[in-house]
């Protein structure tokens, strides 16, 4: 799989560096690991955040709906059908 890998470099200061040393040992894996997975779980975090603003805007609208429907219906009782 390494063969397949860019190179991709960033700037670091001291304490990111230090950080990133840290949860590479903690987690017993290297530092580019480390990096690949926290922006895997960015992505994965984003998309999750994407599908719950559109499960609300669904749900706002449904709602919506249900109410108008609710005021027609009340409408139409009050015409005495």
């Amino acid at each position: 799989m390494l063969s397949n890998m860019k190179t991709v470099t960033i700037k670091a200061d001291a304490e990111f560096d230090a950080l990133l040393s840290l949860l590479a040992g903690r987690l017993s894996t290297t530092r580019s690991r480390v990096i690949r997975d926290a922006v895997r779980n960015y992505q994965r975090h984003l998309d999750r955040e994407e599908l719950r603003q559109k499960i609300r805007s669904a749900s706002l609208k449904t709602r919506d709906q249900a109410l108008n429907a609710a005021d027609e219906w009340d409408a139409v009782n009050a015409d005495g059908l």
